[in-house]
C-alpha cells in the first residue's frame, strides 16, 4: 500500500514538473516581447517595428537621447545603433 502511494505520489510530482516546462516554453511573441524588453533595458525607448531577420538578428527603430535610431539585438545579447 505504500509502496502504491509513493508510486502515484512520484509520478504526480512528474507530470507537474512537465507541465511546468511546457508552460515556459518560447513562443515567437514571448521572444519579440524579451528582445524588445533587452533593447529597452539598454536605453532605448519607443522601441517599434521589431522584425527577426534569418540570421537571428532582431532589428528595430527607437528613441535615445531624443534621436531616432535603428537598432539590432544580436544572437549574443548585444545591442547596438545602426
Amino acid at each position: 500500500m505504500n509502496r502504491t502511494l509513493i508510486a502515484i505520489a512520484l509520478l504526480g510530482t512528474s507530470i507537474s514538473a512537465t507541465t511546468a516546462v511546457h508552460a515556459q516554453s518560447w513562443t515567437p511573441s514571448a521572444e519579440a516581447s524579451y528582445a524588445k524588453a533587452t533593447i529597452q533595458s539598454a536605453g532605448y525607448s519607443a522601441v517599434s517595428d521589431l522584425t527577426r531577420g534569418p540570421d537571428g538578428t532582431w532589428r528595430a527603430h527607437a528613441v535615445k537621447n531624443n534621436a531616432k535610431v535603428d537598432v539590432s539585438l544580436d544572437r549574443a545579447g548585444r545591442v547596438t545603433a545602426n
